[in-house]
């Protein structure tokens, strides 16, 4: 039987990075991932990262994860091609002119540096941006990073530590004794454990009923889109018009937003990927966004497969029992506090509490609710259509 000391499921961004801060500290880690790591929703989001101040209970790990991000390169050793030009966020209506005004209020409250703009001044910083443009938000501390590099990074900076890391190995089950996890099963053989981090994206619910918990989670598709490249136009990264989105070190625009396609997902299976409507209203409204822009071709889109809690924040926590198990589900934050994540899960592991705030961020929020709480938000695939 192979023996670690923790075993991370889940090779995405925050397993990574909760593993490579474990290794670090000197622990020996194993990670299993059913696939390629960042194969999911690490590798294919829009690398966003940005202080949030809608949201409270995240703006501690945000705020942490934005000063780590600055100097992640050089702690980790590879590249992640982390631009720190600050975040925009324009209006085009006058209701998401009403969401600046609030977000402008949290964000002061909180004591987040904001700069409210006006729409010339957005047009300095975004040329081209459309001139239905009635205000804005700049946020000096956001920023965007390279998916694809990030996750390698945080894998091979990992495997330095001499993390070991096993890829295309789904996990099969997990055995309880006494309250404690004491081993995971896997298609490459039983793993022992003295602390497990579940870290698995979409598969997060089907791993908690393996050992008596119940994890409400919604996995949802999201689809990203890359134009032809352009000559650099803004290194900012930019939220509006219902999109998200920057443009890459190589020209392309890269935007994403929209609904979320729900889903089910398997625990060794991938699921389907296919490009949808949803790509069409996506380039449709990045035309409707940044109008100059509008005749350059689409050439690829991608999905990626994301985790939604009910409230659509992450969840971390480590449950009476087993008491050894620590969730950790980003509810499509992943990306941008994936630094801060690993920080937390390395300080529960090794201390048992975290240096950082994440007490609105525990499971028990959620014990209202009733097992079909899926249905009762309609948050469940759609029909097939032949």
């Amino acid at each position: 039987m192979n023996e670690a000391e923790i075993v991370v499921i889940g090779g995405g961004v925050s397993g990574l990075s909760s593993a490579y801060f474990l290794a670090k500290a000197g622990k020996n880690v194993v990670v299993v991932e059913k696939g390629m790591v960042g194969g999911e929703a690490s590798g294919r989001n829009g690398g966003m990262i940005s202080e949030r101040t809608d949201e409270p209970a995240l703006i501690p790990l945000a705020l942490e994860s934005v000063r780590l991000w600055t100097t992640l390169e050089d702690e980790l050793g590879y590249p992640t091609e982390f631009i720190h030009q600050g975040r925009i966020q324009v209006a085009v209506s006058e209701e998401e002119m009403g969401d600046i005004f609030t977000e402008r209020d949290h964000a002061l409250h909180h004591g987040i540096s904001v700069e409210q703009l006006d729409p010339s001044e957005i047009s300095e910083l975004i040329p081209g941006i459309s001139g239905r443009t009635l205000g804005g938000l700049f946020f000096a501390n956001g920023g965007h990073a390279n998916p694809q590099r990030a996750v390698q990074a945080f894998a091979w900076a990992f495997q330095d530590r001499g993390g070991r890391l096993y890829q295309n190995t789904a996990v099969t089950g997990i055995n309880v004794e006494d309250d404690r996890v004491t081993s995971v099963e896997t298609t490459a053989g039983t793993i022992a454990a003295d602390v497990v981090v579940a870290t698995a994206g979409p598969q997060t619910t089907l791993l908690a009923d393996m050992v008596g918990l119940h994890v409400p989670v919604a996995p949802a598709r999201v689809e990203i889109i890359a134009t032809a490249p352009l000559e650099p136009l803004f290194d900012i990264a930019l939220v509006g018009n219902g999109l998200y989105g920057r443009q890459a070190a190589r020209g392309n625009l890269l935007f994403g937003g929209g609904a979320h396609e729900w889903i089910d997902v398997g625990l060794t299976s991938e699921p389907a990927k296919p490009n949808t409507p949803l790509i069409r209203n996506i380039a449709r409204r990045l035309a409707e966004l940044l109008p100059a822009v509008a005749d350059v071709p689409v050439i690829r889109s991608w999905a990626g497969i994301v985790e939604q809690a009910p409230d659509y924040m992450p969840i971390i926590d480590i449950p009476d029992t087993p008491s050894n198990y620590i969730i950790v589900t980003a509810s499509a934050h992943g990306f941008g506090i994936a630094p801060a994540t690993g920080k937390v899960v390395s300080d529960l592991v090794l201390q048992g509490k975290s240096n950082i705030d994440i007490s609105g961020l525990t499971l028990n929020r959620f014990s209202h609710l009733t097992p079909d709480w899926r249905k009762k938000r309609g948050w469940v695939p759609a029909p097939e259509h032949p």
